[in-house]
């Protein structure tokens, strides 16, 4: 579940709630990252997830944290037939599809755009140079 009011998510199965406040530390700390699948730092903090159920639907999820070591982006990829995207399964129509897919998740869940929030924003986009679609949750 997304609040909207504050901006918490959560997920089944676990105790970590990702918000504005996350730190590095307490992520490392938590039962979520035993599902990390890759990590990257290059000054900022990049961790891959493993499809976790958020709402009844599975997402891998992407958490980036800045040179602070505090959580400010969340993206989301839904999941379908439990196949993780590789550039072996990628084609540029199935992205397309997958952020009208986001878009309805997000309607369905959120309501009507926009999602801008007191503590920051949530979009569905396509993003060209990642050639992914997801959902991108943006703590301020």
């Amino acid at each position: 579940m997304i609040n909207t009011s504050n901006g918490n998510i959560h997920i089944k199965g676990k105790k970590l709630v990702i918000n504005s406040e996350l730190t590095k530390d307490r992520f490392v700390q938590s039962d979520l990252f035993v599902d990390v699948l890759k990590q990257d730092d290059y000054g900022y903090s990049r961790y891959y997830i493993k499809q976790q159920i958020i709402c009844e639907q599975n997402f891998v999820i992407t958490m980036l944290f800045g040179p602070d070591d505090v959580l400010f982006m969340v993206t989301l990829g839904l999941v379908e037939d439990g196949l993780y995207p590789t550039w072996e399964n990628w084609s540029e129509e199935d992205q397309l599809q997958k952020k009208i897919m986001h878009d309805e998740w997000l309607e369905k869940n959120l309501g009507s755009e926009p999602y801008k929030y007191s503590w920051g924003s949530i979009s569905s986009i396509y993003d060209s140079r990642s050639a992914s679609g997801h959902i991108t949750i943006s703590y301020e």
